[in-house]
């Protein structure tokens, strides 16, 4: 799966209703290509610490990780998306080190997970035990990470955008590669929280957009960006990997499911024929279509059952996500709720005969 940032399935029902209606793909303006300049370059990570920072790879893609001391125990701290889908994970230190794991902790409610070590590092951050009581909006923040997979800790500098029970919001630019990077305060270099998605802003609803060009509005962005904080976990869980994985692989089949039907409702044909099943099921539809003497009475009933079956597999993935709470992992259950989520729109969009 993309390793950053998730692609967030919110903001729910409305949202995934109004993107089917009108089809339309959001994205981000096009950067600058001005050429840079030395004072661009961000090197404000003091030099004791910067061995605390460690680049995740996989077969599947590539992170970012640290080590952080959390109740008096030093571990590999990343997000469990950057270790989710993968069949092997490797983490390398600044020094070139191969980072040997010897177990994984997850967090019940969070896309966090740490690493246990074989031995202690010799650089780690500390962690913000009361985020909200320590920090405020307009701090300044730096996030170090592998931006792009590139193999290189890039630093970012941005400011506290909001702080919530469970999430940090931060302005600090971050990419791809950056998730598992630490939301570090300046002020003290404590961790505030783990770098984790970007949700991008719809200006499909009218009363959002109004907002989104009003002068005070306090979203300044098309992108939001977002961390979990460290100190919000109320509970972890050891990680049993091949379970782990089992699990990781039928919500990654699930997603990918749900997203081609998706396709399918937008007329996205370069994004369903990536999946087999949709692939398959369209391009039987389209074989039928141009054959000599077909008739209506048979594309409609070819159309009636494909429709049928695409309701059935959104409804299953629905008891799937209901049954995940009781038998998944947290971090899986908690993606399988929004994905469940997801589906139930499109299911109900499907329900309400508007494809027809």
């Amino acid at each position: 799966m993309n390793l950053r940032h998730i692609q967030s399935f919110t903001p729910w029902l409305s949202t995934a209703l109004s993107a089917l209606i009108c089809g339309c793909a959001l994205g981000q303006a096009p950067g600058s290509n001005r050429q840079a300049t030395s004072s661009d370059y961000v090197d404000k990570l003091p030099a004791e610490k910067k061995g605390a920072m460690v680049i995740i790879t996989g077969d599947k893609g590539s992170g970012t990780g640290f080590f952080a001391k959390i109740k008096d125990n030093v571990f590999l701290v990343t997000n469990m998306h950057v270790i989710s889908g993968q069949t092997s994970i490797k983490a390398k230190s600044m020094d070139g080190t191969d980072v040997q794991i010897a177990g994984i902790f997850g967090a019940h409610d969070a896309d966090i997970a740490l690493l246990k070590l074989t031995t202690v590092p010799a650089a780690f951050f500390d962690t913000e035990e009361s985020v909200n009581t320590a920090n405020k909006t307009g701090d300044t923040i730096l996030v170090p990470g592998n931006s792009l997979g590139g193999g290189t800790i890039l630093q970012t500098e941005g400011k506290i955008v909001a702080i919530g029970p469970v999430k940090i919001e931060h302005d600090a630019p971050t990419f791809h590669g950056n998730s598992g990077s630490p939301i570090l305060s300046t002020a003290n270099w404590k961790v505030l929280g783990v770098d984790t998605e970007s949700v991008t802003v719809s200006m499909s609803d009218k009363s959002d957009s109004s907002s989104a060009q009003n002068s005070g509005s306090q979203i300044k962005s098309s992108v939001r960006l977002f961390g979990y904080r460290l100190d919000s976990v109320s509970q972890w869980e050891a990680i049993e990997w091949a379970r782990f994985a089992q699990q990781s692989k039928k919500l990654e089949d699930a997603d990918a499911l749900v997203n081609a039907v998706h396709a399918v409702l937008k007329h996205d044909a370069n994004t369903w024929k990536k999946h087999t099943s949709t692939n398959a099921t369209m391009s039987g539809l389209s074989e039928l279509i141009k054959k000599p003497r077909v008739s209506t009475a048979e594309v409609s009933a070819k159309v009636e059952t494909i429709v049928l079956n695409f309701r059935n597999a959104l409804k299953r993935v629905e008891l799937d996500a209901i049954e995940s709470q009781k038998t998944c992992y947290g971090y899986i259950s908690l993606r399988y709720r929004d994905l469940g989520e997801y589906a139930r729109a499109l299911r109900e969009f499907i329900d309400a005969d508007k494809i027809r």
